[in-house]
């Protein structure tokens, strides 16, 4: 009686090779759920949240500024005249403009 292994021409064992190694590379870069997409996810997920928190801080000084500006009289009368140029009636403004570089 012969093995039954030693019947198997190579041709089975290339294709099954093949398929091995297919399927590897399905799991690790060519799938939807593969090794690669979960990096690039995880990698785009830790970026989405260091932006969240970053936007986060923004938000709550925003919100702490405004209260300030609610609540403070003066607070409020500096914003108005720095950043809308608002004055006093007969209140004089100097602006000065800064002196061109020479050539």
């Amino acid at each position: 009686m012969k093995a039954r292994g030693k019947d198997t021409p190579k041709v089975v064992w290339y294709i099954y090779l093949l398929f091995i190694l297919f399927l590897f590379l399905w799991i690790s870069v060519l799938g939807r759920n593969s090794a690669r997409n979960t990096f690039l996810l995880r990698k785009k997920v830790v970026s989405m949240e260091a932006e969240a928190l970053h936007l986060k801080a923004v938000n709550d000084s925003l919100a702490k500024e405004n209260l300030r500006l609610k609540t403070d009289p003066d607070a409020a009368e500096k914003a108005a005249r720095e950043q809308f140029g608002l004055i006093k009636p007969n209140e004089k403004v100097f602006r000065f403009v800064p002196a061109k570089e020479p050539k």
